[in-house]
């Protein structure tokens, strides 16, 4: 047998498939890693170091090949612990203790006693012929807190930790297996242990979707779960080890692992709410002295009710970004921040104080996790920004802002809250910019779906387009998705009102209900959508559970358009001689839109007569109105006003 190998991968039991041998494919074992001079059964080793990076495979038994004994290489154990002969990765000590962690006690209550079952009380188990548990699982979003348990496990217990990530991935055919045995080796020897398996999806994806090496990796670390077990108390097998592993995808790991016996218990890291929000900030800002402007707990608990959708490492963001405002107003008003170290606290520069406005600017820079890749300017519109329409707007407060505002009330009377709302009216009448408004005053999450963006050509992309939308709005709850003209996506399966042809249109429609009421609880996201053609929406999109309440938008009535004149007219420099009470009778049939596009027709008359002319006068409105025609005909509003879902007339 001749080969070569690199030398750090050379260690006890390493075994080497396909090596030619007497004209054969054979698999040989690395029996034991040796000093100089070290007979193994009589025998010298069967490897030759030499000073390159490359190991000679000799085979003792040539008369040609006379083997030379050298040392191993040494390697350095912090570049390359997992190759060390006898050795496997070592969990580092951390400060991180449960204490440290906010808003997740539940699920830390119930790691303790998963942990405390298999590491102290497995005799007991055993004794009772039952199998303690072998397994954890902690699934969840990205930045809840799931290898920060692991950091505090490791601190917390009095038991060896060990780590297998993706590190063991190796190029060479056996070489990941290999890894994986020594590391669940060295655990088995030194119970009670903790194997932990940060981002297991990385390791133990499902067999058949990778390049073909995850089959024998998930293959491996199956058989090294089954056979945990180390020495017995009274002739009954005792198991003193347990695997905990994370992951943000738990669909991607194979569902072989994922059942009792191996991860037998799953816990999630879900997303924090307003109160576990609030301890988190509570525990980042446990050493931060706030200005006196507001007591320290008004502030972080008004802060946590903002921060919908923020996880535990946006939290820490947002923090650390306040904080280097602070610093920034520090240098602005003359004082060094450089002056500042490690060791100073609040005490010893009382002048160093986190404000409120800290926390507000800081606000506007840092997004949700889950926002980042669909990031949208927040629409600047506020309900004062919209005339008339107040029973509309109290209607969205009731549905949208009341649930968030008194969960309490909801929970002690079993109601539920609003799933989703379609606003209805003629063109022009104001239905987006109230959805802006809406979302600006609830301080939600806001997902604007465009209907043609969803649309693809090839089979099946339409509908994980519009899954993929749902999924990011459950990542970033509570969140509203706004589906603007959403008759473009939802035209009734039966074929009527010209929109129901095609398969695509029809899956992209079954895809929609079935993320908003399926079998999957959609919670924390309310569905908001416009159109100005109801009549063509499938029914089925239009029953309580989906779109469950429906709003009528339709054209301003006199108060209205005043209203719509005196916010469009006070950003403009009008005489005195406008009238707005004579404009508003005059605009009768007007929808909103156009009211302000009267407004504008009148600045365009202004300034034909001079560019340097001081306002807009009484005469260029008249001008205006003479040329507008108001598109929403008396046919128009009966039919929408008679518009009914199912006999039933909608608010």
């Amino acid at each position: 047998m001749e080969g070569l190998v690199e030398s750090k991968y050379i260690y006890d039991n390493l075994s080497i498939p396909n090596t030619e041998y007497k004209g054969a494919k054979r698999l040989f074992r690395i029996e034991a890693v040796t000093g100089e001079g070290t007979l193994v059964e009589d025998r010298p080793v069967v490897y030759k170091a030499t000073l390159s990076t490359v190991v000679e495979i000799a085979n003792p038994s040539s008369p040609s090949s006379t083997p030379i004994i050298l040392p191993a290489p040494r390697l350095n154990p912090l570049k390359d612990p997992i190759s060390q002969p006898g050795s496997a990765i070592v969990a580092p000590p951390s400060k991180t203790n449960f204490s440290s962690i906010g808003g997740l006690a539940p699920q830390i209550a119930a790691l303790k006693t998963l942990l405390l079952s298999t590491l102290h009380h497995s005799h007991l188990f055993t004794k009772h012929n039952l199998t303690p548990p072998r397994g954890i699982l902690l699934y969840g979003p990205p930045g809840t807190g799931k290898t920060l348990l692991l950091k505090a496990i490791a601190s917390e217990i009095s038991a060896k930790c060990y780590v297998l990530n993706g590190s063991v991935i190796g190029k060479y055919l056996g070489e990941s297996e290999a890894a994986i045995r020594k590391v669940f080796a060295e655990a088995r020897k030194n119970q009670p242990a903790v194997v932990f398996m940060d981002e297991a999806d990385s390791i133990a994806c499902k067999r058949g979707e990778g390049d073909g090496n995850e089959g024998r990796i998930v293959s491996t670390i199956l058989t090294e779960i089954d056979g945990m077990s180390c020495g017995d108390s009274d002739g009954v097998e005792v198991v003193k080890l347990v695997v905990v592993a994370t992951t943000s995808r738990p669909n991607v790991i194979d569902q072989a692992l994922r059942r009792p016996g191996r991860f037998d218990r799953e816990i999630e890291i879900g997303i924090p709410d307003a109160d576990s929000r609030r301890e988190i900030l509570e525990i980042l800002t446990r050493k931060i002295d706030f200005s006196n402007e507001q007591p320290k707990e008004a502030i972080i608990k008004a802060l946590a009710a903002k921060t919908h959708g923020f996880v535990g490492a946006d939290l820490e963001e947002l923090v650390r970004t306040a904080f280097t405002s602070a610093l920034t107003r520090l240098e602005r008003d003359d004082l060094d921040p450089s002056a500042l170290t490690l060791s100073d606290t609040p005490q010893t520069h009382p002048q160093f104080l986190l404000r409120e406005a800290d926390l507000d600017s800081a606000l506007k820079d840092v997004r949700p996790t889950a926002m980042r890749e669909i990031f949208l300017e927040p629409p600047k519109v506020r309900w004062s920004d919209i005339g008339g329409q107040e029973e509309v707007k109290q209607r969205l407060r009731e549905a949208v802002e009341w649930p968030l505002a008194h969960p309490e009330t909801f929970s002690r009377l079993g109601g539920t809250p609003r799933k989703g709302l379609l606003l209805y009216g003629p063109p022009g009448c104001s239905k987006t910019l109230t959805a802006k408004a809406l979302a600006t005053e609830a301080g939600l999450n806001f997902i604007a779906v465009k209907g043609p963006e969803l649309f693809n050509m090839y089979l099946g992309e339409s509908e994980r387009a519009v899954r993929e939308v749902f999924r990011k709005a459950r990542a970033a709850s509570p969140s509203i998705i706004f589906f603007d003209e959403i008759d473009a996506l939802s035209a009734s399966r039966d074929g009527g009102g010209g929109g129901g042809g095609g398969g695509g249109k029809t899956n992209v429609l079954t895809t929609l209900l079935n993320e908003m009421d399926g079998i999957e609880v959609l919670k924390g996201v309310t569905i908001l959508a416009a159109t100005n053609r109801p009549e063509i929406i499938d029914p089925a999109l239009l029953r309580p559970g989906r779109l469950d309440t429906i709003l009528y938008v339709g054209p301003p009535d006199l108060p209205a358009r005043e209203q719509i004149l005196q916010i469009k007219t006070g950003k403009m420099s009008i005489s005195t001689d406008v009238d707005l009470g004579h404009l508003a009778e005059a605009t009768e049939g007007f929808s909103g839109a156009e009211v302000v596009n009267t407004c504008d027709e009148a600045i365009h008359y202004a300034m034909r007569e001079s560019f340097f002319i001081e306002a807009v006068c009484a005469r260029h409105f008249e001008a205006a109105l003479e040329r507008a025609v108001p598109q929403i005909t008396t046919e128009m509003r009966e039919a929408y006003e008679s518009w009914s879902v199912g006999g039933v007339k909608k608010i």
